[in-house]
């Protein structure tokens, strides 16, 4: 099993986007980023699919299996994604938000020490291994909660 305090850092930053989004008016769901027009429901639905997008891939990698994936297919998946949350109301983006990070839960608990340094890859991330994806995840849900900060801003 994998070292239980692995995810911490990921525990936090979700905490922090949980807190962000108690409180939020459907208003504020509708705002939208002035980067790339995505709205603050969208970035929220696209954190929770993209995670469990990640744990489908890191359980793929631990079994030896390298998922392939253009630029293109993963946007194209991302587009998708946030279109299917077109209604969602908070409560129903903080459940998506939770169950997501279960599922990386879960998939943390099946991995050996030795699976976290298998070769994972995705469109546009350098080489890494499941271990060393951990800041890529971190640093991914921090410029969205950015995003959402200067859409609220607005």
């Amino acid at each position: 099993m994998a070292p239980g305090d692995l995810l911490r850092p990921l525990e936090g930053q979700r905490e922090e986007t949980l807190r962000r989004l108690t409180g939020l008016a459907e208003a504020d769901l509708e705002r939208e980023d002035p980067e790339g027009g995505w709205t603050v429901r969208q970035h929220l639905a696209h954190l929770a699919t993209s995670e469990l997008g990640a744990a489908f891939v890191i359980r793929r990698a631990a079994g030896g299996e390298l998922v392939h994936m253009t630029r293109e297919e993963r946007d194209e998946f991302n587009q998708a994604e946030v279109e299917k949350a077109g209604d969602w109301p908070v409560e129903r983006l903080k459940k998506e938000l939770e169950e997501a990070r279960s599922e990386l839960r879960q998939v943390f608990t099946e991995l050996s020490e030795e699976d976290l340094d298998r070769s994972i890859r995705w469109p546009d991330w350098p080489a890494r291994t499941i271990r060393t994806t951990i800041p890529y995840m971190l640093e991914h849900e921090d410029s969205h909660l950015d995003l959402i900060q200067r859409a609220l801003e607005r």
